[in-house]
């Protein structure tokens, strides 16, 4: 995300650029609900009924106030179930997860991770659970199409390679791309993510202090 991150993790700017990374071995964050509904149909043998949606996931520990102390850890708790069955055969439960920190003078850096969770017959076949991480760095703008949201970002990815430990060509190009979202703080201590462009829904988490963290909801992606 992209940058929902791990295009992440999580992507696309509020400058014109398209919500989706050129690469398409990635599943960006912009395509979630579209790999959910993949992943329900084929359960069901009916993977050219598309119609349903899956809501955003509420982030592991969520609540009704402003968390003390530290940000939750929202990789917590995630389902790494629900991926054995659908059109590919290897597969992953897949997340992007992101924290942004927000400097006084409007600079923004961060890091998305795409976290892949292997299923049965990935690892089977020497596939392990993974992750690929991106550096984030840009600074706050005007937002885009989420009308309800406090802000924007304009951010710019770059790959860790040092830290990423999935195999390489799940997203060797997805770097130095330009990332935008939207966010609406809540006075609960709750953050919502959006893509500046589309507006739709890229995760939730929470804030405090100039930092927030988010994660998108379940999906899989196929190999």
């Amino acid at each position: 995300m992209p940058s929902i991150l791990f295009t992440l993790f999580l992507s696309l700017a509020c400058t014109g650029e398209t919500d989706t990374p050129n690469n398409n071995t990635v599943p960006d964050t912009e395509n979630i609900d579209k790999i959910e509904k993949i992943d329900k149909t084929a359960q069901n043998n009916t993977a050219d009924n598309k119609t349903e949606t899956k809501p955003a996931m509420k982030p592991s520990g969520a609540g009704t106030s402003t968390p003390t102390g530290d940000l939750p850890d929202l990789t917590k708790g995630l389902s790494t179930k629900g991926c054995d069955n659908g059109p590919g055969v290897h597969g992953a439960a897949s997340y992007f997860v992101g924290e942004l920190k927000i400097a006084s003078d409007g600079s923004v850096s961060g890091e998305e991770k795409w976290l892949l969770y292997a299923n049965k017959k990935w690892k089977e076949k020497d596939g392990k659970d993974c992750q690929v991480r991106w550096g984030l760095s840009g600074s706050k703008s005007g937002k885009g199409a989420c009308g309800m949201c406090d802000f924007g970002v304009s951010l710019t990815n770059a790959m860790d390679k040092t830290s990423s430990t999935c195999p390489e060509d799940l997203a060797k190009n997805e770097t130095g791309q330009q990332i935008g979202y939207d966010i609406r703080l809540h006075d609960d201590g709750r953050a919502d993510i959006y893509f500046s462009r589309s507006g739709k829904k890229v995760g939730e988490g929470y804030h405090k202090n100039g930092t927030i963290r988010y994660v998108t909801s379940h999906s899989c992606r196929w190999f």
